[in-house]
C-alpha cells in the first residue's frame, strides 16, 4: 500500500548527498570528462594528479546577464563575494580561484557545462499522481526528456525572480500539457486547471536541495525544491497529456516497477522513493 509523505520541517542548510554517480557520467553535448573513482570524488582527499577538463558551453557566454538584456546567464568572472551571496541549500566552499566547489565533490570537468551559473542552478519539479482507476495502480505524470531519452519529472529551471510556485505551474504546463502551442481560449480552460492541480494546500514537499545531475561540473550543479500533488479521480480524469517543449513523451507512469524507477533522469529515482514510502 502506497501512502504520501508527510511534509516535515526542513533546516535552512541541507548536508549533500555524500556521493554523487551522475554527475560523474557522460552527458549529451559535453566532452569527455576525467574519470574520477568513488574514493577520490570528496575534495577532502588528497589528489593532485586531479586535471579535470575545464568546458562551458559557447552559448552560456552569449547568455551573460551583464552584456545580454536578456541573458539568464553568469558572467565568465565572479567576485567570491557575489558568489557567496548566492542561495543555496548547501555551504559554498571556493576553490583558489575564487569559484566555488560543487558540495558532493569531483566531477571530472571544471567549468559551467551548459549550466548558466556559478555554482547551484535552481530547478522546481512537480510530482503529479493518481491512482489508476483501471488497475488500481500508483502512477505519476513524467516526460521523457529529448536530450538523454530517460523518463524524468516534468519540471525545470526557475527563471530570474521568478517564484518557484510559478515554476512548477509553468514547466508541468510546457512539458506535459504542451501549453506553448495552445490558443489563449485553450490557455483559458488549462490555466483554471492547473491552479486547481497546483493549489499550494495540496502540495507535499518531498524535497530540496542537491540533484546529481549529468549536467553538474565541480563549479556548478543543479539543485530543485520537488513537491508532490496527489489527484483526486476527477481532477486526474481532467488531465490531458501532451508532451510539448522539449519533451519527446508524456504518460501516467505505473510505479510498480523498481527497476523502471531506478532508471529514471538523475535524481528522481530517490524523489519518487520518497514520495511513495
Amino acid at each position: 500500500m502506497f501512502k504520501l509523505v508527510i511534509q516535515k520541517e526542513l533546516k535552512a542548510l541541507i548536508p549533500a548527498p555524500p556521493m554523487h554517480y551522475k554527475a560523474r557520467q557522460a552527458f549529451p553535448r559535453y566532452p569527455d570528462k576525467v574519470s574520477v573513482p568513488d574514493d577520490n570524488v570528496n575534495w577532502n582527499v588528497e589528489w593532485p594528479e586531479y586535471s579535470p577538463i575545464e568546458w562551458t558551453h559557447d552559448r552560456v557566454f552569449e547568455q551573460n546577464r551583464e552584456k545580454n538584456p536578456n541573458g539568464w546567464a553568469d558572467p565568465p568572472e565572479i567576485s567570491p563575494e557575489n558568489m557567496l551571496k548566492k542561495y543555496t541549500h548547501h555551504r559554498i566552499r571556493l576553490d583558489a580561484k575564487g569559484r566555488p566547489m560543487n558540495p558532493v565533490g569531483r566531477t571530472g570537468m571544471s567549468g559551467r557545462g551548459i549550466l548558466g551559473n556559478w555554482g547551484p542552478n535552481h530547478a522546481a519539479d512537480p510530482m503529479v499522481t493518481r491512482i489508476n482507476p483501471e488497475t488500481n495502480q500508483f502512477e505519476m505524470i513524467l516526460i521523457q526528456r529529448g536530450d538523454t531519452k530517460e523518463w524524468a519529472i516534468p519540471g525545470g529551471m526557475v527563471d530570474p525572480g521568478e517564484a518557484v510556485s510559478s515554476t512548477l505551474k509553468r514547466e508541468f504546463g510546457e512539458e506535459a500539457l504542451n501549453t506553448l502551442e495552445m490558443t489563449n481560449d485553450e490557455l483559458d480552460s488549462v490555466k483554471t486547471l492547473i491552479e486547481e492541480l497546483f493549489n499550494p494546500k495540496n502540495a507535499v514537499l518531498i524535497y530540496q536541495g542537491y540533484v546529481d545531475d549529468g549536467r553538474n561540473t565541480d563549479n556548478a550543479w543543479m539543485e530543485t525544491k520537488a513537491f508532490h500533488y496527489h489527484c483526486t479521480p476527477e481532477l486526474a480524469r481532467r488531465i490531458k497529456l501532451h508532451a510539448g517543449d522539449d519533451a519527446a513523451q508524456v504518460k501516467w507512469f505505473p510505479l510498480n516497477q523498481k527497476d523502471d524507477i531506478e532508471r529514471l533522469f538523475a535524481s528522481h529515482r530517490d524523489f519518487v522513493f520518497k514520495a511513495i514510502k
